[in-house]
């Protein structure tokens, strides 16, 4: 049970206990003891199940509650899915008794037959030839539409074990050296009053109250430090992750402290504490340079000055659809889609593991919704309307990332000249342009007003307009081409 505890206090304590599953930890104050009296939390907690199937695992699933119009609107999906499933049913009944008639009358000698009854059996073999793909056809939509029946929702969930108990140390990490049995408790460097955990239960719930205590020094200050990053684009500390004693020294450290103390007063809410720190007169500071505060703090450790910040890739990608008024609003839903037969096999039920995904089909609307309602695919590159996360440093689910990497590569340039999609955006937003403003100097105006948010230089109006006039048919395409794929566009300056 090493990783989820390892995860779990990464993610909201900002401290790395994984050293002290062999050892006390070198730097920082977190005993071995330490870690197998929080890893009994997890060791006493079930996330999994062996299957029937062999060596595999399934996870635990908790169906959630429903509301009365929910529970209607399910049992008319439910009738309509099995109406859908009849009508195949009875289609594949009809198909396979007419490929056995056809077999029949096939099978008659065709030696004394004349110009016309060959050319009618000619007709009747093309038909009976077509009706086996069919019929595998309606046999595979009826195995589908039954796997995927309409079901009360459910969720990832975890449970009590049957008999909960801490777990014991393990010498230098070995699962068959053990020590002494530590009772489940908390990091004694930050513990405060210690709430009970009874023998039958795993104490999970303790542990959720002892991590968000107003009283915990550490989750308040790196969840504040977390959101300072993704505002400013650097932490108060910066290496979000850990604050230990090799991590890195806050620069602020008194505003981290009077940061985590409103947020624990404003009731942990993250939109306050947003709305705050988007309304300093700290966030509205222009990027502007300054040679003497550059030759004073060259890193903006003490933010003279807002960070020039590229858009990560779900960001530009919106960015494009937004300008070019193609991104559809969503409520979000199932990304994998499901309903298409292609995407899914091995949904046999006596398969080791199903079902198998492979995304091959995409609904038509996804092209157009925001990329964090894409599905993302593990095993390979991000495919079809996600692709853009391939090169903009879009970090895998199964990597652990307080803060991503932010490269300048020459791929991400050649991405956005070539790319197909990049330039079916600049189309759109041409197309967009020229029907609301024309093709004169308004057009200009107005492409740089939607895509920069700024009015045009008279330079700038100048050298687009000598372009435009050269260029052949696609000169306004090949010029908001050139726009979306500028740094002002990429860059949030």
């Amino acid at each position: 049970m090493r990783w989820p505890w390892v995860k779990t206090s990464q993610a909201f304590l900002g401290m790395t206990v994984g050293c002290a599953r062999c050892h006390d930890h070198k730097f920082d104050p977190i005993l071995q003891r330490d870690y197998y009296a929080m890893a009994g939390f997890f060791h006493s907690t079930q996330s999994v199940y062996k299957t029937e199937r062999g060596v595999w695992s399934d996870v635990l699933e908790v169906e959630l509650p429903e509301t009365e119009a929910q529970q209607a609107e399910r049992a008319e999906q439910a009738t309509q899915h099995a109406e859908k499933i009849a009508a195949l049913k009875d289609e594949q009944a009809k198909a396979t008794d007419r490929k056995s008639e056809l077999d029949d009358l096939l099978k008659t000698d065709s030696a004394s037959q004349d110009a016309d009854e060959i050319a009618s059996r000619t007709n009747l073999t093309q038909a009976r030839d077509q009706l086996p793909g069919r019929i595998a056809q309606l046999n595979r939509a009826i195995e589908h539409a039954e796997f995927f029946a309409p079901v009360v929702p459910r969720v990832y969930g975890v449970r009590d074990v049957e008999l909960p108990s801490d777990m014991r140390i393990t010498v230098r990490g070995n699962p068959r050296a053990l020590g002494e049995e530590v009772p489940r408790g908390f990091l004694q460097v930050v513990s405060h009053e210690l709430p009970a955990v009874g023998n039958s239960e795993s104490g999970r719930r303790q542990l959720a109250n002892w991590i968000a205590s107003p009283d915990n020094p550490l989750t308040a200050r790196v969840a504040v430090n977390r959101i300072w990053q993704k505002l400013f684009g650097k932490g108060v500390v910066r290496s979000v992750d850990y604050f230990g004693l090799r991590g890195e020294k806050p620069s602020h450290p008194e505003l981290l402290d009077y940061l985590a103390a409103i947020f624990v007063r404003g009731g942990w809410s993250q939109k306050r504490l947003i709305r705050s720190l988007v309304l300093s007169r700290t966030y509205r500071m222009s990027s502007a340079h300054n040679e003497r505060a550059h030759a004073a703090d060259p890193d903006n450790r003490l933010l003279w000055r807002m960070n020039r910040r590229r858009l990560g890739a779900e960001a530009l990608r919106d960015a494009m659809l937004a300008v070019s008024r193609q991104l559809k609003p969503s409520h979000g839903g199932p990304a994998l889609p499901l309903e298409y037969p292609e995407n899914v096999h091995g949904i046999d039920a006596k398969n080791v593991n199903p079902p198998e995904y492979s995304l091959s089909k995409w609904r038509p609307e996804q092209a157009q919704q925001r990329t964090i309602y894409l599905p993302v695919v593990r095993s390979t590159g991000q495919p079809g309307p996600a692709e853009l996360r391939n090169v903009f440093d879009f970090t895998q689910p199964a990597e652990f990332a307080g803060k991503r990497a932010v490269t300048a590569v020459p791929t991400q340039a050649l991405f956005l000249i070539n790319s197909s999609v990049v330039k079916s955006y600049a189309k759109v937003l041409a197309e967009r342009i020229t029907k609301d403003a024309g093709q004169d100097t308004t057009g200009l105006e107005l492409l740089w007003l939607c895509t920069l948010n700024r009015p045009i230089s008279a330079q700038e109006k100048q050298e687009a307009g000598d372009f435009l006039a050269k260029a052949e048919e696609n000169g306004w395409v090949e010029l908001c081409h050139a726009i979306v794929a500028s740094n002002e566009f990429l860059i949030r300056l």
